[in-house]
């Protein structure tokens, strides 16, 4: 297999479905083959999945638990041919609106270096939306990326501009991240800590100091769509804290990570009139976010 499509399921079978069915319409490259990982969804949900374990070249893998956006990605790593090229990571609430998986192939075989792309991102109303983001450095999140750009406007693209050219990004979108396997492999793939978020940030860090940039590639389009998000709670705003900061503890020093952590608990505390949930959440910014609070350690493992 020259490509292997990595999906996760997570009680959202009507997005997977769609996501599937716009894959096989939109897709030239002809040796792929499609990783559905179900991470632990609800019995009625994956059971949707189960007609598609019948279709060739496509696997079906549920697991007992939920293992995250970087856990089911590596699990689906594991079920993919040890022969592919390339890993095609899609989220399942997306759908191709043009040979996606053709043009980025043709585009990273010619371009030997590169680690990962992305395709052109668009909502469900036709908008172009952002494909690439900047690394959470404290420079970008004390005094903002504008003002960074005019220290290293080569390091910080603008993210207004429609591109028509494929041009060198910091951080793909984690939504469509179109990833050369032997790279994956030297840098060894998603960091499992992370359950959701953060994920691409830290990927694209190792892969660009091992020498592996990232490109988006604007003639590659793709739709996603808002409503297979995560919704947002105090758990959730505390799971990305835990990311943020477990990939300040891996790449900055320790004033850095004090500085930064005084700056969001301040930031936050500010938001309390508009919302009660803020409290809790500026007290555990100023904890430090600590990892062993992840929604990771308070699930069961499944038995059905």
């Amino acid at each position: 297999m020259k490509l292997s499509i990595i999906l996760i399921n997570y009680n959202s079978s009507d997005f997977t479905l769609r996501c599937v069915a716009s894959i096989r319409e939109q897709t030239r490259v002809p040796d792929y083959e499609l990783i559905i990982v179900d991470n632990n969804s609800q019995p009625d949900d994956f059971a949707r999945l189960q007609p598609l374990a019948g279709e060739p070249a496509v696997t079906l893998v549920r697991s007992r638990l939920n293992l995250g956006f970087a856990g089911g990605n590596m699990l689906g790593v594991q079920a993919a041919s040890p022969n592919a090229a390339y890993y095609f990571f899609l989220n399942n609430d997306c759908q191709l609106l043009t040979d996606v998986c053709g043009r980025l192939y043709e585009y990273m075989e010619q371009h030997p270096d590169v680690g990962v792309c992305v395709p052109q991102m668009y909502n469900e109303a036709g908008e172009r939306q952002h494909s690439f983001s900047y690394f959470p450095t404290p420079g970008v999140k004390l005094v903002g990326h504008g003002a960074m750009r005019l220290f290293r406007p080569d390091g910080y693209p603008s993210l207004k501009t429609a591109y028509e050219m494929p041009v060198r990004v910091p951080v793909v979108s984690g939504s469509a991240m179109f990833v050369r396997a032997t790279a994956f492999a030297e840098v060894g793939g998603f960091d499992t800590v992370y359950f959701l978020y953060c994920e691409e940030e830290d990927l694209c860090k190792r892969l660009a100091q091992r020498g592996h940039p990232a490109v988006l590639v604007p003639d590659a389009r793709f739709v996603h769509y808002s409503g297979g998000s995560t919704r947002r709670n105090l758990n959730i705003e505390k799971e990305f804290y835990i990311s943020l900061f477990h990939y300040y503890r891996k790449f900055h020093s320790w004033p850095a990570r004090l500085l930064l952590r005084l700056f969001f608990f301040l930031k936050t505390i500010r938001k309390v009139n508009r919302d009660r949930m803020y409290a809790p959440l500026a007290f555990f910014i100023l904890r430090g976010s600590p990892v062993r609070d992840s929604l990771r350690y308070k699930q069961n493992i499944a038995r059905h």
